[in-house]
């Protein structure tokens, strides 16, 4: 029989004893009239009232779907993370080894294949236990009630509601209406499908639950594999899952098994010779721990996390995070993402190379992130830090690709990789990229009317500091000069930036950014162009995802689509859940994508980034960025088939230069040497997307119409 030593409890008084001893009688009697006695052969008013009420109790349940671990998957199937409350992995019943089957029925319920469901007999030797030795009660429960109270718990839990006591001492009422769904789970199931349930649902210590990933977690074999010894271990445990767990009690749960053992040997399920050969046998645990979530994830931890957010964030999944936890947590989902695992492996292997998350002393930061232009598929997401704690002291939950909202960093500043929103706008007005500006200019004064449609006046001042308005230096000397706007933004040239701001309306400038995205990482706010410090990516932090969705749009010929991770959700059963399909529209005209694309492939060539090519000219373009004084440096490029942005940055320490620290074991900014976009970021950007790129469409870009080569102004 099924028993649970409460010898924690107090001593029952005599009276208890009686007053235990009656109800259990009467329910007893209940139950054996309901079973045996016809309601109209019934004698006496009272006995056909008890039956009445016996029988109005529930005849079923809906028991629902068993609580079932969530996988997150890669594009080509592969594992990359697993969510669950409990610990599960169903199997059927010829799947689990006999002597499990024996060792279990042995110690918890013999007579399981003659009676139905509920055990009168083991009713009255329960009340006899517990009369004389209160200290050590038992419930009389057979394995058809347990598995009733197991699917009523993982059915209350599910629903997110008080989990009902699993014990000797549950109440009168209870214990009755566990008996009736006991004797019509009998009437609906053969004995080897409640066997089968049982094994898959019962408790085996921790989050264990089910032989199968209790057999996985003790020896990391199959529940098909299971020896005597070892199946009496299992079956020792259910009395009292943690108590008997042989990791954390050996000696009790050697002792334990040794019972189940014995109790197999007066069933006949083994001789006295197997259970002696057993019960000498070591334990020899083979712990196999199964971690929950992305602490555990295979691979791509960060991107896990941006997955999981997604999930909780969305009414598909619940219309509470609570409900949202459970359907991840215990609803059998597989959640297919785009995750290319590929691609992943070069991305992390570029931002540990360019910074090894575990030797570094400055504590320099890397990330990198890809998109498909055509879909925005996220392809790949890495950076430098360890996910868990557990995998090292340098370890961070924040993912540096993402927003706040979604569990981000929130983004950082993005120096000149900016100024293609404005050469975007330039074109957008009709401008040519041959247009020649005069770039002399290192400041203008601070009555200098910056035309700006938006503001009352329709125009901007900057007074700057002091009334000295608005100044700024060029990354090295020699280029304050007369040039044509192509080769001001493919050498990243500031004052050739400011002059074109000054041809053109700032508010369009900021329209032009919010079509393609832009905004605030932390605060979600469109950028404000009108601060024209934001015109060098200065005013505020925005994700490297946010500037690859952008710069996907120029690879895409002027048509954006919203980054998707989660493909597609289907759980155990094959109910799907309505997850975003791909979303794409036209942000920006063609004609300005395939200007924007001709002045950044000439980056690459003979720019910012020329020792950055990566073998695919006319079909690769990039813009290079740094910030003051080397704080954060990026790299954004594309192909056709693939925006990715690359960044080397401050994440714990914001404004801190780059120049002087240890970075891939060299001293960054050391000798005349000076760390910017096309430094780390660069290099790493580089070597990605040259492993990657040609996996992808590499086709050659558009030729822009005469008009956007041309010199208008």
């Amino acid at each position: 029989m099924a028993s649970r030593n409460n010898s924690g409890s107090q001593p029952t008084s005599v009276l208890g004893n009686v007053v235990a001893f009656i109800a259990v009688a009467v329910v007893a009697g209940v139950v054996a009239a309901g079973l045996l006695v016809p309601p109209a052969a019934a004698a006496g008013a009272a006995a056909n009232a008890s039956i009445g009420w016996f029988k109005s109790l529930p005849a079923d349940m809906e028991a629902g779907p068993l609580s079932r671990s969530s996988t997150v998957v890669a594009k080509d199937g592969s594992e990359i993370a697993t969510f669950f409350a409990q610990n599960r992995d169903p199997v059927p019943l010829d799947q689990i080894s006999p002597n499990m089957r024996k060792a279990l029925l042995s110690i918890e319920d013999r007579d399981f294949y003659e009676h139905g469901g509920v055990d009168p007999w083991g009713i009255v030797r329960a009340i006899g236990n517990n009369l004389l030795r209160p200290g050590n009660r038992q419930g009389a429960s057979t394995i058809t009630q347990q598995y009733v109270n197991n699917l009523i718990i993982d059915q209350q839990v599910r629903n997110g509601e008080q989990a009902s006591t699993i014990g000797a001492d549950k109440g009168v009422v209870d214990k009755i209406k566990e008996m009736k769904l006991a004797l019509s789970m009998e009437q609906e199931k053969s004995k080897d499908e409640i066997l089968e349930g049982y094994l898959n649902v019962v408790l085996f210590g921790g989050s264990n639950y089910g032989v199968e990933a209790a057999s996985q977690y003790f020896w990391g074999i199959h529940a098909s594999q299971l020896s005597v010894a070892q199946a009496a271990t299992l079956a020792g445990m259910v009395q009292s899952p943690n108590y008997y767990n042989p990791q954390v009690n050996p000696e009790a749960s050697t002792q334990r098994r040794n019972v189940v053992l014995g109790t197999m040997v007066q069933t006949g399920a083994i001789t006295q010779q197997q259970a002696d050969a057993a019960a000498k046998e070591p334990m020899n645990l083979s712990i196999h721990t199964t971690s929950s979530g992305c602490t555990a994830a295979k691979t791509a931890p960060y991107f896990c996390d941006y997955v999981e957010n997604q999930v909780m964030q969305s009414d598909a999944f619940g219309t509470t995070p609570e409900e949202r936890l459970a359907t991840l947590q215990r609803g059998g989902l597989t959640i297919r993402t785009s995750l290319d695992p590929k691609a992943q492996e070069a991305a992390e292997t570029q931002v540990n190379t360019t910074q090894p998350k575990d030797n570094n002393p400055d504590s320099v930061s890397t990330a990198l992130i890809s998109l498909e232009p055509s879909n925005g598929h996220v392809v790949s997401m890495a950076q430098n830090t360890n996910y868990s704690a557990a995998e090292g002291d340098a370890n961070t939950t924040y993912n540096f690709n993402v927003d706040s909202s979604a569990g981000g960093a929130g983004g950082f500043q993005v120096g000149s990789t900016f100024k293609p929103f404005t050469l975007a706008q330039w074109i957008n007005s009709g401008k040519g990229v041959k247009a020649s500006i005069d770039a002399t200019r290192l400041s203008y004064p601070a009555d200098y009317h910056w035309k700006a449609s938006c503001l009352p006046n329709g125009y901007k001042i900057e007074p700057g500091t002091n009334g000295s308005g608005l100044t700024f230096q060029n990354a090295e000397e020699g280029y304050n000069k007369v040039m044509d706007v192509d080769y001001g933004i493919y050498n990243s040239i500031n004052s050739a930036l400011y002059a074109m701001a000054a041809d053109l309306d700032l508010c369009q400038i900021g329209d032009m950014t919010k079509a393609l995205g832009i905004h605030d990482g932390k605060t979600g706010d469109p950028v404000d162009t009108t601060v024209l410090s934001s015109l060098l990516g200065g005013s505020v932090d925005i994700s490297p995802m946010t500037m690859a969705r952008a710069f996907s749009a120029f690879a895409n010929d002027g048509v954006m689509c919203e980054p998707r991770a989660i493909t597609g959700v289907k759980d155990f059963s094959g109910k799907t859940y309505d997850v975003p399909g791909d979303k794409c529209q036209r942000v920006i005209k063609k004609e300005v994508a395939q200007g924007v694309n001709y002045v950044l492939q000439q980056v690459l060539v003979r720019g910012s980034g020329y020792q950055r090519s990566i073998g695919l000219p006319g079909a690769s373009a990039a813009k290079t960025g740094t910030t003051d004084n080397s704080t954060q440096t990026w790299m954004l490029g594309y192909t056709k088939g693939l925006a990715t942005a690359s960044w080397v940055g401050n994440y714990q320490s914001g404004s801190r230069s780059l120049n002087g620290l240890s970075i891939g074991g060299k001293t960054g900014g050391s000798g005349t040497e000076w760390v910017d976009g096309a430094t780390y970021a660069g290099g790493q950007w580089q070597n990605y997307m040259k492993a990657v790129a040609p996996n992808y469409d590499t086709s050659a870009f558009s030729a822009p119409p005469a008009s956007v080569l041309s010199t208008n102004k």
